[in-house]
């Protein structure tokens, strides 16, 4: 074979080998055009069954009874994190499922409107520090859950607008103000964006549901991303994300970075247990969860008992909490 021979043919190789990476790029093109087509219309999928659930649904009339609070110096801060909705737990330690929530919702209204009668509250500022639903992101969860994902964005959703529109006859104004947690990814960790979550269907649901209530917020203008809101209440500033991106002190001084005002307090969730902290001068607030013992606890020898939190707030900033037993 002559030179020239030789040199054709690895020009003709060169060429091939150009050929097939870029038919390599337009297969991966491919794919994950696909792949966000797939993820949009799931996400369509889901947003058109919660319309027909609030447009057609059978859902029982929720009541406007705006009340009038005198005028006071503090509000409630009220924590409704970790609901977990859609778990069928039932062991040695712990009985949790849709009823068992709901029942527990009731006891946490009752405890709520008594401290609010105790400090003459007049405004209710309700966080949601995500995990709402138990979803579906391991093998263990799936097995246990009690309904699918859809159902239970149905259900934690209806459950949390009857709670609000109950809080709104008795404080002047309720506002609701949420992040998502890491139980409402819709795929695994590595391949779920980190600001697609389900959690912010309940929002939306939210929204329709009780857009009669002159008195409700739904607050989402102070979401900063998927990862955090910031809100203020009677002049100090509140920064609230789930936990699971948070979870050492080291990340304290980070999230006073990227709120780009002073921090008075952080509010949390994830770790299923109430504690308050103060780090580098924020105060750090923790609330527990509906969902008590599971599988998972029981593996890791861990107990924890059902609880949330309120907050009584004045311009001062927390005036005292109450741990709030489920």
């Amino acid at each position: 074979m002559s030179t020239t021979d030789n040199t054709l043919l690895s020009e003709l190789d060169a060429k091939m080998i150009e050929l097939r990476k870029e038919r390599q790029k337009f297969y991966d093109q491919r794919n994950a055009f696909n792949k966000i087509v797939r993820e949009r219309s799931r996400q369509e999928e889901l947003n058109e069954i919660l319309v027909d659930a609030v447009k057609h649904g059978d859902l029982p009339r929720l009541n406007y009874e705006p009340a009038y609070i005198e005028p006071s110096t503090n509000d409630l801060l009220v924590s409704l994190n970790d609901i977990h909705y859609g778990i069928d737990i039932n062991n040695a330690w712990n009985t949790y499922n849709p009823d068992v929530c709901r029942d527990m919702m009731r006891k946490y209204l009752d405890r709520i409107l008594f401290i609010a009668q105790t400090h003459h509250s007049e405004n209710c500022i309700v966080y949601n520090c995500g995990d709402s639903i138990s979803g579906k992101i391991h093998l263990t969860i799936q097995i246990t859950n009690k309904e699918n994902v859809v159902e239970q964005i149905k259900g934690v959703s209806e459950l949390i607008a009857e709670f609000l529109a109950e809080l709104s006859s008795h404080f002047n104004s309720v506002k609701y103000i949420s992040v998502p947690g890491n139980h409402s990814r819709l795929d695994t960790k590595e391949n779920s964006p980190y600001n697609e979550r389900m959690d912010d269907l309940i929002e939306w649901y939210l929204d329709a549901r009780l857009q009669d209530f002159e008195n409700i917020h739904i607050d989402t203008q102070s979401r900063v991303d998927a990862t955090m809101f910031i809100t203020d209440i009677r002049g100090k500033t509140y920064l609230g994300v789930h936990g699971d991106f948070d979870g050492s002190t080291t990340k304290i001084a980070a999230l006073q970075a990227m709120a780009q005002r002073p921090l008075y307090a952080v509010l949390c969730g994830h770790k299923h247990h109430n504690m308050c902290d103060e780090v580098q001068g924020v105060k750090i607030v923790m609330a527990g969860s509906f969902l008590g013992v599971d599988d998972f606890c029981i593996q890791k020898r861990i107990y924890g008992k059902p609880e949330q939190m309120v907050c009584v707030c004045d311009n001062t900033g927390i005036v005292c909490h109450y741990d709030i037993e489920l």
